[in-house]
C-alpha cells in the first residue's frame, strides 16, 4: 500500500477524533469550573454560587447524556451511515459550548454537559466503526487506539485552560474545535463496508481506492490485501456475507452463533473492567483520594490535575505505539497485572494509615501508586476494550453490539461516579482500593484464559478464530 493511502487513513482518523478532543474538553471542563462556580465570593452566574447538589447533577449529566447518545448513535449509524452519524455528533458539541457561553443558571450547564455526553455517546459508537472500516490491517490497532488518546488530549487541554484562562474565555476557545470538524469532515467519503451493505458497490470501490491510495487498476499490482477487501465488498453487495435476511434486519439467531456469544461475553466483561479497575474513579476524585490516603503532597489542585492528565496522555500515546507491535492481549495483561499490584500496594498503605502506623518515610507512595495506576490503566484497560470491540464483533450485529456495549459502559461509569464515593466511606479508602485490585485480578485471569489475540489479523481471520 502506498504512503498516500496511509496518510489518508491517518487524516480521516485525526479528523473524526476531533470529536473525542471536544468531548474530552467538556468532560474535563468541570474539574476547574465547578469549584469556581461554587465559590460564594465569585458569582460567575447571575444566579449566584451553585450548590453541591446542583454541581453533582452538572457532573452526572454527562453520563446520562452518554447513555442517550449511545442509543441514538446506534440507531443512526445503520440508517445514515458512519460518516454522517459522526458529522451529526459535532452539532451538540457546538450547542453545548454555546450554552456555557450564555449560561446564567445552573440548568444551562446541566444541559451543556448532557449535550456533551450525548455527543460522546454517539462518538464512542461511530468512531470505532468508522476507523476500523477504513483502516488497513497493519495500521488498524494504532488508528483505533487514537480514540482514547484524543479524549485524553481534550481533558488535558481543559485542565490547562482551567488553570490559565478565565472561565468565560474557555468556551469561546473550545467551540472552535467542533466547528472546524463540521467544516472539514463532510468532505471525506463514507466507509467502503457501509456503502457495500447499502448496495452501492461503485461508491464502495471508490471509497476503498481513496483510503488505499489506489488511482487505477495498474496500481493494484501486488496489493493482495486490496484485492481481498474488494472481493469482500463484492460479496457484501451480493448479500453473501450477511445473514439469511439480506436487508440487515437482526434476528435472535444472529446472536446465537459461537462467534456472537463469545464476542458479547468478551466485550461486556471488558467494559466492566474498564470502569471497575478504578482508573475512572481515581481520575475524577484525585484530590479526595490523596486527602484520604494521608499523602504529604502540597501541590496546588490546578497543578495536580494537569500532572494527572499528562500522565494519562502519555499512557495513551504509549498504547498507540505498542498496540500493533506487541498486541491487544499482551497490553491488557500488562495493564490488569499492573493495576492489581498498584491498587494492592496503595490499599496496604491506606490500611497502615488507618491502623495508626507511622508511614512518614513512605509519604511519597500515594503519588507513585497513583501515577502508576493512571499510566498502566490507560495503556491497557482504559483503551483496549474499544479497540477489541470494533474488531471481534460479527459484521451482522456490529452496529447493535457496539451500541449495547457502550450503553453498558456508560451505565457502569454513572454507577462509578455516583456510588463509589459512598462505598469508599463505608469500606474506607483501603477497602475500595482492594475492590479495584480484586476486579483487576479477575480481569487478568479473564484476559489470560478467554481473550483472543487480533493483532495483524484480517476480519475474516478473526471470524474464523472466534468460531473455533
Amino acid at each position: 500500500m502506498g504512503r498516500v493511502g496511509v496518510l489518508r487513513q491517518y487524516m480521516a482518523t485525526v479528523l473524526v477524533n476531533l470529536l473525542g478532543v471536544s468531548y474530552g474538553m467538556i468532560s474535563g471542563w468541570s474539574s476547574a469550573a465547578l469549584p469556581t462556580l461554587q465559590a460564594p465570593t465569585e458569582s460567575l452566574l447571575e444566579y449566584g454560587a451553585i450548590t453541591q447538589y446542583q454541581a453533582s447533577w452538572i457532573g452526572g449529566a454527562l453520563c446520562l447524556g452518554g447513555i442517550v447518545g449511545t442509543l441514538v448513535g446506534g440507531t443512526m449509524v445503520a440508517q445514515i451511515g458512519r460518516k454522517w452519524t459522526a458529522w451529526v455528533a459535532g452539532i451538540p458539541l457546538v450547542v453545548c459550548w454555546m450554552l456555557v457561553i450564555v449560561a446564567d443558571h445552573p440548568s444551562y450547564l446541566m444541559g451543556a454537559r448532557f449535550l456533551g455526553g450525548l455527543a460522546g455517546g454517539i462518538e464512542f459508537v461511530v468512531t470505532p466503526l468508522y476507523v476500523s472500516e477504513i483502516a488497513c490491517t497493519s495500521h488498524r490497532g494504532t488508528l483505533s487506539s487514537l480514540l482514547i488518546l484524543a479524549c485524553c488530549v481534550g481533558v488535558e487541554l481543559a485542565y490547562l485552560a482551567g488553570a490559565f484562562l478565565h472561565y468565560h474565555t474557555i468556551p469561546w476557545v473550545s467551540v472552535g474545535i467542533p466547528l472546524f470538524f463540521l467544516g472539514s469532515f463532510c468532505f471525506l467519503p463514507e466507509t467502503p463496508s457501509h456503502l457495500a451493505r447499502m448496495q452501492k458497490l461503485e461508491a464502495a470501490e471508490q471509497s476503498l481506492r481513496f483510503f488505499r491510495g489506489i488511482r487505477s487498476e495498474k496500481d493494484t499490482a501486488g496489493e493482495d490485501e486490496y484485492i481481498r477487501e474488494l472481493q469482500l465488498l463484492q460479496r457484501m453487495h451480493s448479500g453473501q456475507t450477511l445473514a439469511k435476511d439480506p436487508t440487515g434486519v437482526l434476528s435472535w439467531s444472529d446472536f446465537m452463533s459461537r462467534h456472537a456469544r463469545r464476542a458479547m461475553l468478551i466485550c461486556v466483561t471488558l467494559m466492566a473492567l474498564n470502569q471497575f479497575c478504578g482508573c475512572f474513579y481515581m481520575m475524577n476524585y484525585a484530590q479526595s483520594v490523596f486527602a484520604e490516603s494521608g499523602s504529604v503532597l502540597s501541590v496546588p489542585a490546578s497543578l495536580s490535575v494537569i500532572v494527572v492528565g499528562l500522565i494519562q496522555l502519555i499512557g495513551c500515546y504509549v498504547c498507540t505505539l505498542l498496540v500493533d507491535r506487541i498486541g491487544r492481549k499482551i497490553l491488557l495483561l500488562i495493564s490488569s497485572v499492573g493495576l492489581t499490584l498498584g491498587q494492592s500496594v496503595f490499599a496496604a498503605y491506606c490500611y497502615g494509615q488507618q491502623m495508626g502506623y507511622d508511614l512518614t518515610a513512605f509519604g511519597w507512595l500515594p503519588l507513585v501508586c497513583f501515577s502508576v495506576i493512571v499510566f498502566i490503566g490507560t495503556v491497557g484497560l482504559g483503551t483496549m476494550p474499544f479497540v477489541v470491540l470494533a474488531e471481534i464483533m460479527p459484521q451482522q450485529i456490529k452496529g447493535f453490539a457496539t451500541t449495547f456495549c457502550m450503553a453498558i459502559n456508560w451505565t457502569f461509569a454513572f454507577i462509578a461516579l455516583k456510588y463509589f464515593s459512598t462505598l469508599s466511606i463505608l469500606l474506607g479508602m483501603y477497602g475500595i482500593l482492594m475492590f479495584f485490585a480484586i476486579s483487576s485480578l479477575i480481569g487478568t485471569l479473564f484476559v489470560l484464559l478467554c481473550m483472543p489475540e487480533t493483532k495483524g489479523k484480517t476480519f475474516q481471520e478473526i471470524q474464523y478464530m472466534m468460531e473455533k
